[in-house]
């Protein structure tokens, strides 16, 4: 098996499940994102120990949810994206519940419900500022009258997205609340029961005005904060559960002044210790690492040298480094008194945690640890 692999700890994934949960109170309900893999940790494994601790997943398309119903998972599925009229019967088949963003989407399933004499599940997607998708708010009630009027089509949620509450734009984020306040007034007036949600999880850490019925962290449900970091209350106890361990697959002397890897980047400054680590950009170990990024072997941190392969990097562990093949590798995670943080990669890479975390494909295992 590839000696690469994903470690999920559950129980740090439980007890940030736990700490969201005493963030806002035993009457929100709480949705976890596991769209994109369970960014990065596994879509499937992920959810099934989510699943005692949250009252909704939320995926993003048709073949995320029907991957999760397809293994026993039970709770209420809310897909995100938008669909083509072709999904539509395996959604309801599936009993996912379905963003509608516009009149045109709410007409199609109306259409195919009194087609099927049946009935779907629908959640409202309102654009208050993100201007990605959703119906715009000068439209939002029309649409919200439609649905409730609607005999084949049962409004369980209405929605919007934050487009910066990273807490560099407050103003931004103040305004959208207020928007979303006032499409979740008029429609508590018509149909109580309606969740409204709005929440992501920089509305969680930052903004606990925008909480309404449901919230929906999810980087923050994986250990990850979108900007700073909380230090205090509940929140305090989010940390990481991923790490990333690789193994030692060749290590060799290589004398000085030798290129190292692919168009020979980088040349050894004397005699020196070169390890090869099974892992690459082919398992979303990103190429721009070359030469920035760092290891964990035996508790010390070393560089990667030269351009990271496909399969394959390179570590200088220099003249007095010592290590053998199969030796444990630390890429993402802890080892002895030392770190790898996740930020750090980012940070390297010039972009966000997210894009890192989901960038680990399929040929990594994911394995769950205690």
């Amino acid at each position: 098996m590839h000696p690469t692999v994903i470690k999920i700890n559950t129980q740090q994934f439980i007890t940030n499940l736990q700490s969201i949960r005493k963030q806002i109170g035993p009457d929100i309900k709480l949705c976890v994102p596991v769209k994109a893999n369970g960014y990065g940790h596994g879509i499937v494994q992920i959810s099934k120990v989510a699943q005692p601790y949250v009252d909704y997943l939320a995926v993003s398309c048709l073949e995320e949810g029907r991957l999760l119903v397809e293994h026993q998972i039970h709770k209420s599925i809310l897909v995100f994206g938008s669909f083509d009229d072709e999904q539509i019967p395996e959604l309801i088949n599936n009993n996912l519940e379905i963003t509608v963003a516009s009149q045109e989407k709410a007409d199609a399933l109306a259409k195919y419900c009194a087609s099927k004499d049946t009935q779907c599940k629908v959640h409202i997607g309102v654009d208050t500022g993100m201007n990605r998708i959703g119906v715009g708010i000068n439209s939002a009630k029309e649409l919200i009258d439609f649905v409730l009027q609607h005999p084949r089509l049962e409004l369980i949620g209405v929605y919007s997205h934050f487009a910066a509450s990273d807490g560099l734009e407050p103003t931004l984020t103040e305004e959208q609340i207020q928007l979303f306040s006032d499409i979740a007034e008029y429609i508590k007036r018509q149909k109580p029961s309606v969740i409204c949600h709005l929440a992501n999880s920089g509305g969680v850490a930052y903004y606990p005005q925008s909480y309404f019925d449901m919230v929906r962290p999810g980087l923050m449900s994986y250990g990850y904060f979108p900007a700073a970091k909380v230090t205090y209350g509940h929140l305090s106890k989010i940390k990481p559960c991923f790490s990333l361990t690789a193994r030692i697959l060749h290590f060799k002397t290589v004398a000085k002044g030798q290129g190292i890897s692919y168009s020979h980047r980088y040349y050894t400054g004397d005699t020196t210790h070169i390890a090869t680590i099974q892992i690459g950009y082919g398992d979303g170990y990103r190429r721009g690492l070359s030469n920035l990024g760092q290891v964990l072997i035996g508790g010390k941190k070393y560089p990667i040298v030269g351009n990271v392969c496909m399969d394959m990097l390179m570590v200088d562990m220099g003249a007095t480094g010592e290590a053998k093949v199969g030796d444990e590798v630390i890429l993402i995670g802890q080892q002895g008194e030392q770190e790898i943080l996740l930020d750090e990669l980012a940070d390297k890479l010039n972009t966000i945690n997210y894009e890192v975390l989901v960038g680990f494909n399929d040929r990594i295992r994911r394995v769950l640890v205690n």
